[in-house]
């Protein structure tokens, strides 16, 4: 059972990511009871949706499928797009899978006064339908960033981009060894990316959930 969503989102927020175990309901009638607001990560979809590895042929084409298909994904942000990006994100299994989600935290000042720079002032095009806006990957102490939909515009953005496509050897992997296991993730400052789906693993299932919550704090 989750027992305390707000204090693994809590404990989320001081380490990155927390594991627990629970269903999609629970997690949802918890953050309701908290006033957190469910956000649907892409447009037109569900704050619910279930995450299925997917040819690239088959996949939504605003997608990160559509571009890698069955493939390592890579570092990103959920809800990158929306001007207000969810702070917490769910994932619950629904069985146990081989294919881990891998898992890297932002640490603000890495690199140095120069790559701080770069994260704060290299500035992206946010692709985001008619409502498209240009956007830092870091803005105050908050991150956001997904290659597939973010494009970069200048020098100092094309660095952020390079530095973070290097980063996925040094992401911790969080392995689904049970069904019910469940990830609550700070979406703010940690990056997160499927790995290639392993061998057999076509049926890997996640449910995902993303709420803002700093309104009802």
């Amino acid at each position: 059972m989750l027992v305390d969503l707000k204090a693994l989102a809590a404990s989320a927020r001081q380490n990155g990511w927390v594991s627990g175990s629970g269903d999609v309901d629970l997690v949802r009638r918890q953050a309701a009871s908290l006033g957190w607001a469910e956000v649907a990560t892409r447009y037109g979809d569900a704050p619910v949706s279930v995450l299925k590895p997917t040819e690239a042929g088959a996949a939504h084409p605003r997608s990160l499928s559509a571009q890698y298909g069955m493939a390592q994904q890579p570092l990103h942000t959920d809800g990158a797009h929306l001007p207000g990006p969810p702070e917490i994100v769910v994932l619950v299994s629904s069985h146990p899978s081989p294919t881990p989600t891998m898992l890297w935290k932002a640490a603000t000042g890495a690199g140095g006064r120069s790559r701080l720079d770069a994260f704060a002032h290299g500035m992206f095009l946010v692709h985001s339908g008619r409502d498209s806006f240009y956007a830092p990957v870091l803005s105050g102490s908050d991150y956001r960033y997904d290659p597939g939909c973010m494009t970069a515009c200048d020098a100092r953005a094309r660095e952020v981009e390079e530095y973070l496509a290097g980063q996925l050897p040094a992401a911790v992997a969080c392995e689904w060894t049970a069904g019910g296991q469940a990830l609550v993730v700070d979406n703010r400052h940690v990056l997160h990316a499927r790995a290639a789906v392993a061998e057999g693993d076509a049926g890997r299932e996640l449910t995902r959930v993303a709420f803002c919550v700093r309104e009802a704090q």
